[in-house]
């Protein structure tokens, strides 16, 4: 293959050749030879194939967006010496190079090795691949390439941030017969005192009300609030429509951070956690306990892509059928259009508990915009629509109005308490 160099000077000695006949001059004729010398020169040293095998190793192959990954690519020789090769690693563009270079251009002898080391820095989460290796020969004159690619990919995973919720309280209000840390208002195991009884034989010797028994000469025995677990929906909003703003400051992006602190922080209490989104395809993950849950949450977070048009509707039909009946549900959205208020209401006719965490889409656009003063009105018009909105769907929900600027441990401790306990 001839490179651009080699195109020019063609170029350039066809333009000297129409020139001199045109001017009938054969001194214009001398000038479109020694280009024409150059690539004969240079056919007589093409460039060699090359022949290479390349290893790339990543420090971490999982990581969180906005932490640095060191990347290392080897590349030894098994063919012939390259006078002149260029090497390129090919990087997603969601992958920024911030130190080293996945470029070079260098000699490289028979067996001879190649190093190239850089850092990317991934700006949002995704499942990325990296590779594969291109590879360009190029002859001494550099008139001539021989291109190559190596199929070296590599895989790294970048979780998305995740909501700092340990100081907010999430628990479902209704609970399920397994042992959780949700206060039950039934007597049973817990750590919140009940009241006392006459003492039974076969209690505890721990659960003796010793101080009863020193002033009324009698065995109590306390009893505690039951701690039991329940479950926890959590269904987030990713169509096309909720998508306002950049790649990495839209509600979407915002909501997967906060389904994904919500999840955390739900398993932690012992409580069973499940996953609706949204998008160009309905993705659920059923409820389940433990970390691993996490991970299969996170999995599917990881590739939320703003896409689709399904109606709420359809989250109802999949709640109905495919988790129980009492549930929380938390649903992750922007409240972009005001089929949220039949699908909540329709939710809450059915028996569900529902809580809204709404990023604000309008915060988002104000502070991407240029935040002119012709803008104020009708910045003023759209916050009146959301208020209206948010009243109306707190008839039947607990909502939290969210500007994602700020965590959102903030609104949730603001607001009240997340649902109480039956």
């Amino acid at each position: 293959m001839r490179t651009s160099l080699a195109s020019g000077l063609a170029t350039t000695s066809l333009v000297f050749l129409v020139a001199a006949m045109a001017l009938r001059s054969w001194q214009v004729v001398l000038l479109a030879l020694p280009p024409v010398i150059i690539l004969a020169v240079g056919a007589l040293f093409p460039p060699p194939v090359p022949r290479l095998v390349a290893v790339r190793s990543l420090s971490r192959e999982r990581a969180q967006a906005g932490m640095p990954v060191e990347i290392e690519l080897a590349i030894h020789n098994d063919g012939p010496s390259l006078d002149l090769v260029e090497v390129l690693d090919v990087v997603p563009r969601e992958l920024a190079v911030i130190g080293g270079t996945n470029h070079t251009i260098a000699g490289l002898d028979s067996s001879g090795d190649l190093r190239l080391r850089y850092v990317v820095r991934p700006t949002i989460k995704g499942d990325f691949r990296i590779g594969p290796v291109r590879v360009r020969s190029l002859d001494p004159l550099g008139l001539g390439a021989e291109d190559a690619s190596l199929p070296v990919e590599s895989r790294v995973v970048i979780a998305p941030p995740m909501e700092d919720l340990r100081r907010a309280r999430l628990a479902p209000r209704r609970t399920r017969p397994w042992f959780g840390q949700v206060s039950s208002r039934q007597i049973g195991i817990g750590t919140d005192f009940w009241g006392v009884r006459d003492y039974l034989p076969g209690d505890e010797v721990r659960r003796i009300n010793w101080k009863a028994f020193a002033r009324l000469d009698r065995l109590f025995s306390n009893e505690y609030e039951g701690e039991r677990s329940g479950d926890v929906v959590i269904v987030l909003d990713a169509r096309r429509e909720a998508f306002v703003g950049t790649e990495t400051d839209n509600p979407i992006e915002h909501g997967v951070r906060a389904a994904l602190g919500i999840a955390e922080n739900v398993l932690a209490s012992q409580n069973r956690v499940g996953l609706i989104v949204q998008r160009d395809v309905l993705d659920w993950v059923p409820p389940a306990f433990g970390r691993k849950q996490l991970y299969r949450i996170l999995d599917h977070l990881v590739h939320v892509r703003p896409g689709g048009d399904w109606p709420f509707a359809h989250i109802a039909w999949v709640l109905q059928r495919f988790f129980p009946r009492d549930t929380l549900v938390v649903l992750i959205s922007p409240l972009s259009d005001r089929t949220a208020l039949s699908a909540v209401m329709g939710l809450a006719a059915s028996g569900y508990d529902v809580a809204i965490i709404s990023p604000s889409p309008l915060a988002i656009e104000w502070r991407l915009g240029k935040q002119a003063t012709e803008h104020d009105t009708a910045l003023r018009i759209l916050r009146m629509e959301r208020e209206t909105l948010i009243s109306e769907l707190r008839r039947v929900a607990q909502v939290v109005d969210w500007d994602p600027i700020t965590p959102l441990a903030l609104p949730l401790r603001r607001a009240e308490r997340w649902l109480p306990p039956a």
